[in-house]
């Protein structure tokens, strides 16, 4: 049995069963059945049944809410806005706008007409997808993935983190009580590594995955064993660089809530701040002062501004971070420590400043309340200190003059920049989600992410009255005179040059009837 522990009080919410290491290979098989019954209905009757779970999932926002912050920690507003606004987002996407994206695709080509040769694309269903999802957001990643799939018409095998395995009970039983045909999503619980391995002895016909580089590496490993396509999300250390020009006010606020949402416990956190010489001090003295009225408890409470961390692992993790800045001269401007007060995992919301690059908290995924703030001098310096990591996922880059902040956007080697803002894109489902570097491959959302959940098979008729084509046997020098005629009148932008040759065209193609 999985104990489900409330991260804020220690308490356990439930006691969850495991599914046995030597079902999981049954699921997928019942998961295939379903699949092909699935895919069957059509584009237009999965994108219903979508909508009918976001109405489930409409009715019941507060009870959602809570779970999601009882097994996770976060704030209930947090479990409104990060988690159930995204999935609500990406149900309207795949039934209201998928469909288009996934009908038939005719394609045109220059030589087409001319031989008579009709081509398209048509997105099938690649089968059933392994979905490994992480604890920080439980309920959003796993629900927008297994959206974009089931719209595409796969069936779904989800594992939760072990962690968060409350909210994957819940998933599944949404989907349950929406109506969904069986088998279309199962959720399977256990350890990673044990459940992990069996789904991948199972052989799925993707592996969607989202937690750490490790992890992420090993899976890559697996995958290419029996060459099963696999996208990867494994974190970021996302910096926010302020420009001299930029609105001071506002981009010290969207740092302390871009660093602490979610207990800093999140891939797109703010983990690294650059800021402008000129206007650091002021910068630094606001990010100080806000964040030391962060309200710090049980996410159950309206009034708590950042909850617990997940567990006690995770604030060691910070606090090394935290005591390796220090030990190489950084000061702690704000908290820097753990809250013995309260029985829960709670850590305080920490500023760093002196910080530089031989630090960990500059160089690896904290992944906790802490940020750390450098200064810089100018832009290439910037985009340079930005650019040194192994990273690339989002980039905040603050400007008053957006054409400029443009232009560094596009120098930072990312996924994602956003402009004046930060944490922003994931909630938009239009938008790509996916990073470079050791920030993995691939991409979910939109319709790149929605192509990643297809097999895009080419069709080709060919329609010809020809008794032969031009570049078939048996080869002779007329008809090399006649495909370099086809190729200037195709491709050459001269008049004169497309009028070469016609005869030559005409005496190489053989009609029918004709000797």
């Amino acid at each position: 049995m999985i104990e489900a522990i409330n991260p804020a009080t220690l308490e356990v919410n439930a006691e969850i069963e495991e599914t046995p290491v030597e079902d999981v290979g049954t699921v997928f098989e019942t998961a295939r059945g379903a699949q092909r019954e699935w895919a069957a209905l059509g584009t237009a009757a999965r994108a219903k049944h979508l909508i009918r779970v976001k109405e489930h999932i409409l009715d019941r926002i507060d009870d959602i809410a809570e779970t999601i912050t009882i097994d996770n920690g976060k704030t209930l507003l947090e479990s409104v806005n990060s988690e159930i606004y995204p999935v609500l987002d990406m149900l309207t996407f795949c039934a209201r706008e998928a469909p288009g994206y996934l009908k038939k695709e005719s394609l045109k080509n220059p030589i087409f007409p001319i031989a008579r040769i009709e081509s398209s694309n048509i997105f099938e269903p690649l089968g059933v997808i392994g979905i490994i999802s992480p604890w920080n957001f439980p309920f959003a990643i796993p629900m927008t993935q297994i959206a974009m799939a089931l719209i595409t018409g796969n069936a779904v095998v989800l594992k939760p983190a072990e962690l968060t395995a409350l909210t994957g009970e819940l998933i599944g039983g949404i989907f349950k009580d929406s109506g969904l045909h069986d088998g279309v999503v199962t959720v399977v619980q256990g350890e990673g590594a044990v459940i992990g391995g069996a789904m991948m002895d199972a052989r799925p016909d993707r592996v969607v995955f989202t937690g750490s580089v490790p992890v992420g590496k090993h899976l890559m490993k697996r995958a290419a064993e029996t060459l099963i396509p696999i996208t990867l999300e494994l974190g970021g250390k996302d910096p926010f660089i302020v420009l001299k020009d930029a609105d001071v006010e506002r981009a010290s606020s969207a740092a302390v809530w871009g660093a602490f949402i979610n207990a800093g416990q999140v891939c797109a956190s703010v983990e690294r701040v650059y800021v402008h010489r000129s206007i650091a001090d002021e910068f630094i003295a606001k990010v100080v002062g806000k964040t030391k009225k962060i309200r710090v408890g049980n996410g159950l409470d309206h009034k708590v501004d950042m909850g617990p961390m997940i567990s006690m692992k995770r604030i060691e993790a910070v606090e090394q971070h935290v005591t390796d800045a220090v030990a190489k001269g950084a000061e702690v401007a704000a908290g820097g420590k753990r809250i013995g007060s309260m029985p829960g995992y709670f850590f305080e919301p920490t500023v760093l400043t002196g910080v530089d690059h031989t630090m960990d908290c500059m160089s690896e995924e904290t992944f906790g309340p802490t940020l750390p703030i450098m200064v810089f001098s100018d832009v290439d310096e910037a985009v340079a200190l930005a650019n040194d990591s192994r990273y690339g996922l989002t980039v905040a880059v603050w400007s008053r003059d957006t054409a400029k902040a443009e232009k560094v956007c596009r120098r930072i080697e990312t996924g994602t920049v956003v402009v004046n803002n930060c944490l922003l894109t994931y909630g938009f489902s239009q938008c790509p989600w996916g990073g470079v570097k050791d920030s993995g491959i691939g991409r979910t959302h939109s319709v790149h992410g929605l192509y990643e959940f297809t097999n895009i098979k080419n069709i080709t008729i060919s329609k010809s009255l020809l008794r032969e084509d031009l570049w078939w046997h048996p080869y002779s020098e007329a008809k090399y005179r006649g495909m370099k005629a086809v190729i200037k009148t195709l491709f050459c932008e001269g008049v004169v040059c497309k009028g070469e040759g016609i005869v030559d065209i005409l005496k190489s193609f053989k009609l029918p009837g004709r000797k």
